[in-house]
């Protein structure tokens, strides 16, 4: 797995990688911080900490990987994957989510690009869709950067759509 610092600050790093399914997951780890750690909609781990690797817990079928790093204030840290089978679909993936396939998404409006509404990045609709990354609330279509933004608005679309909401992650 190949680790990309994408934020480099004195006291935080926001660590990331693309997984073999084509999610981006990533995690923000600040100074002295307990692990943090991310789910990818395909099953694989990430996490990011001094000890990575000891947080994650091995699962038939997953092999560990680790990378070694420092922090920018110069505290060794470890970036560590339960990488699997990094497939999409009810038969190949390890939680049994059906993920919507790009022929199965209807797109009201094609768009080159829009915002997540959870963490207000950048994503490419089509894309998004391919991986299922996409929900449809009162007749709009919304896209996600990852899983964990579309589970959460999914869960509370109100809160991402109200026009003092902040960015969560």
């Amino acid at each position: 797995m190949e680790l990309r610092l994408i934020e480099a600050e004195p006291t935080t790093v926001r660590a990331a990688y693309t997984c073999p399914c084509g999610c981006t997951p990533s995690v923000a780890y600040a100074r002295d911080a307990a692990v943090v750690e991310e789910g990818c909609c395909c099953g694989n781990e990430f996490a990011v900490g001094p000890k990575a690797s000891a947080s994650l817990s091995l699962k038939a079928g997953f092999r560990p990987e680790t990378k070694p790093f420092d922090a920018p204030w110069g505290e060794p840290l470890e970036a560590a994957w339960l990488v699997g089978p990094s497939v999409h679909g009810a038969s190949g993936d390890p939680e049994g989510v059906d993920h919507q396939h790009a022929d199965q998404v209807h797109v009201s409006s094609p768009a080159v690009s829009t915002i997540d509404p959870v963490c207000s990045m950048t994503v490419e609709p089509e894309s998004a869709g391919a991986k299922g990354l996409h929900s449809a609330y009162e007749g709009t279509d919304y896209f996600f950067c990852g899983r964990g933004c579309k589970l959460e608005f999914d869960d509370d679309p109100d809160r991402y759509l109200d026009p003092s909401s902040a960015p969560s992650m």
